[in-house]
């Protein structure tokens, strides 16, 4: 036991003395090649996922969350006093029988963006996690965030799914937190200097600072290290960061974990999977529900919204989806298009290796073989079949409230596919595959059965729900995508404060339209896509419904469908406006061609839609809202010719919400929401109109010379700067800070005519002055204001180490423009 208990403490102690002293720790050197873990060894790695990342995951159980009991006897799972004493080191508490005792803990992984949403439940089982004023206002829009539910062992025996969802956890984990880094909240805001010159900085601000300088370091450190040691360069990275911040992820990973502890596929003397209430036989109510297993999952979809799932299994070799009940055999499923497709994704995403092919899949009626008592099926039909639902009266454990199986029309309406990772239960480790360049679909010997059920797993978070997002302006493609630990629902003004903002070229006579770059994924395939753009004047102040947070709100698309453009795609043939996702079995489309050096044409992974916008009769100063929006796998909607039951249309939430707009579902204060037209939107971006003139002083063929050291500039063929990005997170060194003013905070609501900004337009004279007179600034003395500062970014790179770019700052007084300063690295 003390053997056990020291490295798991040793772990418990480095990672509860600070959140950020970790942050900047590397990660443990893993061993090449992943090998299957004991429960010990999973264990163990659970408390380091997360105290080493508590703002984006919790380790709970189902004996601590729901009061069930442990299934097993004394000498079972001792090792769960490591959990235990983490506990008590957490929380103080002396009193360690709710983390440990007779038999086994079931334990839960939550993976979640808790800074994004701290009122979501969940969030409140973290006891440790502590809100601030601003986090108290993040709050809207929880209730929205799709779930997912991943089960990495139902029968203990079969080995393959806790390792790999385990694997999955902690590589998703790190990922978000090096992508959250620097985190907005530490940004400097002013200079902290008076009218005088006098330093007024105090030690809170210092703080922030240092704070702020640090997480720049780390930031670079940690994207530096997943791209050369796990082969997880900016791309994979911010993928990985958005399925953490846009998804609510619940991992049990050894549901059975009595089996899993003794290697034994029953729980004691009961298979799991035959213990859920869908298709038994009359008269064996009694005969449901007799596991812990079965009831900690049974606990787990009623107090969450699942729309999609994975249940890990082992002994075969293929992906079955519904229907595997007998009562439907040779009948399809309601949305077996869907399923079908997903399952098709599934197997060409994760892939084959020497000596095994990719997964084959179909019905587990066909490529399985029927059970009663099945989750797959419960968790499908449960809400909308009631005819093959039976409230469980079992015995065992002391009994359970038969009220436990009763389900409202929304709990179990989920696709909750069955993964048979291997042909053998347990394969040898040389067939789990290596983790560097673990996101790679591959049939090399690098893959194998633990590396290819991470993409899949993946997969399945991904297309839990479709996502639109802007991805450049001209040749400016932005460094980030997703930002965690932000929500932009947290302020009246947020959206407009924390988007993306890039100050264009106005234009001249030769050319005026401005290049707007973006993509659809979460989808299968793209049925229309477009660009919608106006005034920010137009928009309400909160793009978002102010009570529940749903996104965008009424409002926002009456303004949209009433006073914006629309733009469709300029590079998608055939006279459509649609594509296909990176899942579609087509593969992207439309595609970068390959042999250039952006991160589309490399990887060849998302689709890359392009559109221009029109700027030429803007004003400088004024600021442009600018929205893509898609229409996606609305084929879904097609019904198979022997469904069963007969004449049923969808049934599942994830069909139903991209394919009726009236759709409403919701369980344990969880929402899921047709879309009006079936538009998903992205964030919006700011385009900032400039003068035209701003710019033709700046050569980019010599830089130096006009004073713009360390810019690489967004360009038009002519070698004039057309694009700008004002407010990227990379520029924010002290030594290598730009700053920039913005338009003026608006209040909303507004005519059409273009509104000039004047702190826009001082910045833009500001612009004018770097060009023109940069050498005589440099030199003249300074008076200095407190200032309104925003951090700008034309091109910041940090992969593989690159420098950080140079740039200026403007210091806007009370009474107009301060005087310039000017910092060249």
């Amino acid at each position: 036991m003390t053997l056990l208990l020291r490295p798991a403490l040793f772990i418990i102690t480095a990672a509860l003395t600070s959140a950020a002293a970790v942050e900047e720790s590397p990660p443990p050197q893993r061993e090449e090649q992943y090998k299957i873990l004991s429960s010990p060894d999973l264990l163990n790695r659970l408390l380091y996922i997360s105290t080493t990342y508590p703002n984006f995951c919790t380790l709970t159980t189902t004996q601590e969350w729901f009061g069930l009991p442990r299934a097993g006897e004394d000498g079972d799972c001792p090792f769960d006093e490591l959990y235990a004493a983490s506990q008590k080191s957490a929380q103080g508490d002396d009193d360690k029988t709710a983390a440990s005792g007779k038999g086994c803990n079931n334990y839960v992984l939550i993976i979640q963006d808790k800074e994004a949403y701290p009122n979501d439940p969940d969030v409140q089982l973290d006891v440790n996690f502590q809100t601030s004023s601003q986090q108290q206002q993040q709050q809207q829009g929880w209730k929205f965030v799709p779930d997912v539910f991943l089960s990495g062992s139902v029968h203990g025996n079969e080995r393959v799914g806790p390792t790999s969802l385990v694997e999955m956890s902690e590589l998703l984990l790190e990922s978000a937190a090096c992508e959250s880094l620097p985190r907005m909240k530490f940004q400097p805001s002013d200079n902290n200097d008076d009218a005088s010159g006098q330093d007024t900085t105090n030690d809170a601000v210092k703080f922030t600072q240092e704070q702020w300088e640090q997480e720049l370091s780390t930031a670079q450190t940690c994207r530096q290290s997943l791209t050369t040691n796990k082969g997880i360069p900016s791309p994979l990275r911010q993928w990985l960061a958005r399925l953490v911040t846009t998804r609510r992820t619940i991992i049990i990973p050894t549901a059975n974990a009595l089996g899993y502890s003794r290697n034994k596929r029953q729980e004691g003397s009961i298979d799991p999977n035959r213990d859920f209430p869908f298709d038994i036989e009359q008269y064996h109510e009694s005969e449901c529900m007799q596991t812990i297993a079965g009831r900690s999952i049974n606990e787990l979809w009623r107090s969450h919204l699942f729309q999609i799932g994975l249940t890990f299994h082992g002994g075969m070799e293929v992906i079955g989806y519904e229907w595997g009940a007998p009562t439907y055999l040779n009948l399809d499923a309601p949305d077996a298009l869907a399923q079908d497709q997903i399952a098709h994704a599934y197997s060409r995403y994760s892939n084959g290796f020497p000596g095994h092919v990719p997964y084959d899949f179909g019905t587990m009626n066909d490529k399985v073989y029927y059970v009663r008592g099945g989750m797959e099926d419960w968790a499908f039909a449960g809400s909308w079949d009631p005819d093959r639902v039976v409230q469980c009266t079992p015995t065992t454990y002391g009994g359970y409230p038969p009220e436990k199986t009763v389900y409202n029309n929304s709990t179990l309406r989920a696709f909750n596919m069955l993964i048979e990772t291997s042909d053998k239960k347990e394969p040898m480790r040389e067939d789990l595959g290596s983790r560097h360049d673990p996101l790679i679909s591959t049939n090399g010997r690098e893959n194998g059965h633990v590396a290819r059920n991470i993409r899949l797993a993946l997969l399945a978070m991904d297309v839990v729900e479709p996502y639109v997002s802007i991805r450049g302006v001209e040749e400016l493609m932005f460094e980030d995508d997703v930002i965690p630990a932000m929500n932009l629902k947290r302020s009246p003004t947020s959206y407009y404060d924390d988007a993306k903002l890039v100050w264009v070229h106005g234009g001249d006579k030769k050319s005026s339209m401005r290049k707007i770059t973006w993509t659809v994924g979460g989808a299968m395939t793209i049925d229309g896509t477009e660009i919608v753009y106006g005034l920010w004047d137009d928009l309400p102040t909160q793009l978002a419904e102010s009570t529940s947070g749903f996104y965008p709100s009424m409002e926002t698309r009456n303004v949209i469908d009433t006073k914006f453009q629309v733009v469709q795609p300029s590079n998608v043939e055939g006279g459509t406006s649609g594509g296909r996702s990176r899942w579609h079995a087509d593969g992207a489309y439309p595609a970068e061609p390959e042999g250039g050096d952006t991160y589309e044409q490399i990887y060849n992974y998302d689709p890359v839609f392009k559109a221009f916008i029109d700027t030429g009769k803007m004003p400088p100063g004024t600021a442009i809202a600018v929205f893509a929006r898609a229409k996606v796998d609305k084929d879904w909607a097609t019904s198979a010719a022997n469904v069963g039951p007969a004449g049923l249309g969808p049934a599942s939430h994830i069909v139903n919400a991209r394919t009726n707009p009236s759709y409403f579902a919701s369980n344990a204060g969880k929402v899921i929401h047709g879309r009006e037209y079936s538009w998903w939107y992205s964030d919006p971006i700011t385009v900032l109109v400039g003068d035209a003139k701003e710019a033709e002083g700046w050569d980019i063929n010599d830089p130096t010379a006009s004073g713009l050291t360390h810019f690489s500039l967004s360009s038009n063929a002519r070698g004039v700067v057309t694009a700008v990005h004002v407010n990227a997170r990379f520029a924010g060194k002290a030594e290598l800070t730009e700053t920039f003013s913005r338009p003026v905070p608006r209040t909303g609501g507004g005519d059409t005519t273009p509104k000039r900004s004047s702190s826009a337009s001082a910045a833009l004279v500001v612009m004018l002055l770097i060009a023109i007179g940069i050498f005589v600034r440099l030199v003249r003395p300074r008076r200095r204001r407190r200032a309104y500062r925003q951090t700008v970014a034309v091109s910041t790179d940090v992969e593989g180490g690159d420098d950080f770019d140079a740039s200026y700052r403007d210091d806007v007084g009370n009474e107009g423009i301060g005087d310039l300063e000017l910092r060249i690295s």
